[in-house]
């Protein structure tokens, strides 16, 4: 046999995993679950305001306290709120530390655990600007505050809270995250002005597109203050996007 042959020989009868990498790989995969369940010891740093507590894995500035209040303002706009409710939120200034818990949804800027623990993670934050940093790096604009993101996580908190996890589960995307930002955004959201938009199929209005959720809300907004549904009567209601649709097109222009 050539020398070759015997490296050849030896490369094929090389194992894929050798026993440290699986031991490594089967512990790593065990922890990950106690680590979505107990992730403090990432996070150093604490501060709490009432209900709501932020945990960052850098120092938090003080200026964040009366951005939890604004928080609190937009929760008490929806009747689902509960101050009873404690509310988790971790701030991970890392890349890879929210990419860790954010795992598939680590293109978003936040995530709820609301099927898990209901614990909120979200990407690195200005706290003195009220801004989160978005996935490109830069500053999230527009609307979309610090303060937006943690309202509309929460939001969601709030929504498993009423229909528990496998009603959450089963929530449509549209109820889910049009109900969030219609709490959780400021109220320069005006449902006439946003009608036009939606019926030439603008490309804020395709959330798949642009990422935004405009579409929903319109749609939620239409719901709660057209049509007067309650928020429990929206989200446990049986209505289906076509009709929702249909009626949004039928509505006369003015």
């Amino acid at each position: 046999m050539t020398v070759q042959e015997q490296s050849m020989r030896a490369n094929f009868r090389r194992p894929f995993l050798n026993w440290k990498t699986l031991a490594a790989f089967l512990l790593g995969f065990a922890l990950y679950p106690a680590l979505m369940l107990f992730p403090y010891p990432f996070f150093r740093h604490e501060a709490h305001a009432k209900n709501i507590a932020v945990y960052s894995d850098q120092s938090i500035s003080p200026e964040l306290f009366p951005l939890l209040a604004h928080v609190e303002q937009r929760l008490q706009r929806s009747p689902l709120d509960d101050p009873r409710l404690q509310h988790r939120v971790f701030i991970c200034n890392s890349t890879w530390l929210f990419a860790f818990f954010a795992n598939t949804d680590s293109h978003a800027g936040g995530v709820n655990k609301a099927w898990l623990n209901q614990y909120i993670f979200l990407r690195r934050a200005e706290i003195q600007r009220n801004r989160l940093i978005g996935p490109s790096g830069t500053e999230v604009p527009g609307e979309r505050t610090l303060v937006y993101f943690i309202s509309h996580e929460i939001v969601h908190t709030l929504e498993e809270n009423l229909l528990g996890r496998n009603g959450y589960l089963r929530l449509p995307a549209w109820k889910r995250e049009g109900y969030a930002d219609y709490v959780a955004r400021d109220r320069g959201f005006v449902f006439g002005e946003q009608l036009p938009a939606y019926r030439r199929n603008a490309y804020e209005m395709n959330p798949k597109r642009s990422g935004l959720y405009l579409r929903y809300q319109l749609y939620v907004t239409y719901l709660l203050d057209q049509e007067h549904l309650t928020p429990q009567q929206m989200l446990t209601g049986r209505i289906a996007e076509p009709a929702i649709d249909q009626r949004l097109r039928a509505i006369p222009m003015e």
